[in-house]
């Protein structure tokens, strides 16, 4: 008896570490990156409708959420079906008479909110080892800046910006520190086309900083800014609401809880689903910093990782150099960005920074189709399906499919023949007689006067 006891305990045993083992593989597979699934994708939305005169905005983006730009008229497919009732198969035509329109003839994009926040911790002022321009990492920073403002203000889109420094004086002897809360990032939101923002550009120190770095903190507060309920409700249209944030360094306040501050951030994010936050961590890879540093063996694997974070923490530079200066959080910027569809770049200089602003401009933007609904009557539903097809690109993509309601106005596009003669037909006919019928009423009034007279 005790035998087949000691048996069953085995098998059960057995059994349960197994199926613990399976729940850790799950766990672990559910863990991964989200880029390892990631996929090229179009967003199509309904833009200007003027009767049959449909105008879709159109956005196509790469695995990192990057806009592709550059794609031709015939690189696009358009398809459409009229939408009898719901549930009903549909049979989609192609249309071949469609124009990707250009920017100077584009209509409006929807409004944007942009908060810019810039790191302002004391590495901000080094210079990138491995930059031969040799230009801290703060004048890059800044001039980045000023090339965004400038791509929106020479497209002319409606964009408001916040530009708020960042950083906590956490020793008491920092000349310059930054809280960052909902009441500033207010009073610094103002259009991108206002002089004051270039002043504040002028304003921001570009020497002895040393305040600490507050990552987490500073992003709830801009995306529960942006995501108030009703704050932009005057607009008719939703408008894009984006955070920049521009660090070279990782959360350093209360490390020894930084998980549990992250995920409270994650919260926040989940919280507000429309609000994209955008990352750009200015400084040198993990990897580089590892090699430049001492007897530093950490694998390629962990670097990718939080917990590489906190291992590089322990290694020396070559010269005294605290390597803390040097660590820029890859991987919690890269999560910040994918859980909110949001892009993250990590720039090694002042031109790689500019650039990363300009990609971010881009996400701003979209392509504008336009075409003529064929059989359009006022009122009516249709389905549009947008592909991209372009082997030069190597991009083969289907969008899902939207919904164009034809205003319930009655047509005013019509046809020459018969349609508008017809229509002229019967203004001219109206015409002619209103004004028989005036001239004979006119006539009768002047008959009348002249007898009293």
């Amino acid at each position: 008896m005790t035998q087949k006891n000691s048996t069953a305990l085995f098998f059960t045993t057995d059994f349960l570490i197994l199926r613990l083992k399976l729940s850790i593989v799950t766990l672990l597979i559910g863990l991964l990156p989200s880029t390892a699934m990631a996929q090229n994708k179009i967003e199509v939305s309904t833009g200007h409708i003027e009767s049959d005169l449909i105008t879709l905005k159109v956005k196509v983006l790469n695995q990192e959420n990057i806009p592709i730009d550059g794609l031709q008229a015939g690189d696009f497919k358009l398809q459409t079906a009229k939408i009898e009732k719901k549930g009903s198969n549909l049979t989609l035509s192609p249309i071949t008479n469609f124009r990707l329109l250009e920017p100077g003839e584009e209509f409006q994009t929807d409004p944007a909110y942009v908060v810019i926040l810039l790191d302002m911790s004391g590495s901000m002022v080094s210079v990138v080892s491995d930059d031969p321009t040799h230009i801290k990492k703060i004048d890059g920073a800044i001039s980045a800046i000023r090339r965004f403002i400038k791509l929106v203000r020479d497209d002319r889109l409606p964009v408001q910006i916040a530009l708020v420094p960042l950083g906590v004086d956490d020793s008491g002897k920092c000349k310059f520190a930054y809280d960052v809360n909902q009441d500033i990032i207010g009073k610094k939101l103002i259009p991108a086309t206002d002089p004051k923002l270039d002043e504040q550009v002028n304003q921001l120190p570009t020497s002895n900083l040393c305040a600490a770095t507050n990552l987490y903190d500073p992003v709830k507060e801009a995306v529960k800014f942006l995501g108030t309920p009703n704050r932009f409700s005057e607009q008719n249209v939703t408008p894009r609401l984006d955070v920049i944030l521009l660090t070279d360094g990782y959360h350093d306040i209360k490390r020894e809880i930084e998980a549990e501050q992250f995920y409270s951030l994650v919260d926040v994010l989940k919280s507000h689903p429309e609000v994209k936050v955008n990352t750009l961590g200015y400084g040198e890879s993990l990897p580089h910093l590892r090699d430049r540093a001492i007897n530093c063996n950490i694998s390629d694997r962990i670097l990718t990782t939080v917990a590489g974070v906190s291992r590089i923490q322990q290694c020396h530079l070559p010269g005294g150099d605290d390597i803390r200066e040097y660590i820029v959080d890859q991987p919690r910027l890269t999560q910040m960005a994918q859980r909110t569809g949001g892009t993250s770049q990590f720039p090694k200089n002042a031109a790689e920074a500019v650039s990363g602003f300009e990609t971010v401009f881009k996400s701003l933007r979209e392509y504008q189709l336009q075409y003529e609904q064929p059989g359009a009557e006022a009122a009516d539903q249709y389905q549009v399906i947008v592909s991209v097809d372009s082997p030069n690109r190597q991009i083969k993509l289907d969008a899902e499919p939207a919904v164009v309601r034809i205003p319930n106005l009655a047509i005013h596009r019509f046809p020459l023949i018969p349609d508008r003669l017809i229509i002229f037909g019967a203004t001219l006919a109206l015409l002619t007689i209103t004004t028989k019928a005036f001239m004979g009423w006119s006539k009768k009034l002047k008959q009348e006067a002249e007898r009293w007279l």
